[in-house]
């Protein structure tokens, strides 16, 4: 066994017991240069093995990402802050996409005072919302076969259905983002019902918390730039904050 693969068998040893480590911290206890570290960690993230964050490594779910109901009460607050903000974009008489997700259904709650929107998504958990609550708005729900643990449709019925239509905006999540291969995913399906709403959508705003910032997916969806606005919470690592600007994608920081 070559010493990087002992390495990399150490940190994840590491991870398994402590679920995050950091690249200094991995580079003491391991005697080596933190140039190392690194090298480590994306050989272990092209593996499916860990997934880098902003200045360290988490381990990488075993399943893809985890089921609605759960994700839903993660970072609640940071959500929250998130929907405001993207409540300011959307305006009245507006035609939008809005893709399933916890953070995206936070937003829907922000969207009370605006008039004659237009509504199209995937979500029964974002359909629902507006049908509960009244407030007039056109709702249409996206056809095709339901994935229970995301409550919402996915497939190419889903894409046809929605191929047939142009919108104002679509406001999106996005499961992991990576600095250099862009909004990705961990199924087939959203991420090509996501790329298939950004190519209809005169603008895409794209929403996540930090903790998305740095993942790997195991599918991409578009590239940074393919994003007009991206809406997350302060603690996102500098090198997003850097890429954003260099590609002139409106970056807010919540």
């Amino acid at each position: 066994m070559r010493f990087s693969e002992f390495r990399q068998e150490k940190i994840l040893e590491i991870l398994k017991a402590h679920d995050r480590a950091s690249v200094n911290s991995l580079a003491e206890r391991l005697d080596v240069s933190p140039e190392s570290i690194r090298r480590d960690l994306r050989m272990l993230e092209l593996n499916g093995f860990a997934r880098r964050v902003y200045g360290g490594a988490v381990l990488a779910p075993t399943e893809g990402d985890r089921p609605f109901a759960d994700r839903s009460r993660v970072y609640a607050h940071e959500k929250n802050r998130i929907a405001e903000k993207a409540a300011e974009i959307v305006q009245s008489g507006m035609k939008i996409f809005i893709s399933s997700g916890t953070t995206t259904l936070a937003c829907v709650k922000h969207l009370h005072k605006l008039q004659d929107l237009t509504i199209f998504t995937n979500s029964i958990a974002v359909a629902a919302h507006f049908f509960l609550h009244g407030w007039g708005t056109s709702v249409r729900v996206l056809g095709g076969p339901m994935v229970p643990e995301y409550q919402a449709t996915f497939g190419h019925a889903t894409i046809t259905a929605l191929s047939g239509h142009r919108f104002d905006l679509a406001l999106m999540g996005a499961s992991a983002v990576h600095v250099d291969h862009g909004f990705m995913g961990f199924g087939e399906d959203e991420v090509a019902l996501h790329d298939a709403a950004r190519l209809q959508a005169n603008t895409t705003v794209m929403v996540a918390d930090a903790s998305k910032f740095g993942r790997f997916g195991s599918v991409r969806a578009f590239g940074l730039g393919d994003a007009h606005h991206v809406i997350t919470t302060t603690d996102i690592g500098e090198e997003f904050v850097q890429r954003f600007d260099e590609l002139g994608v409106n970056l807010h920081r919540v």
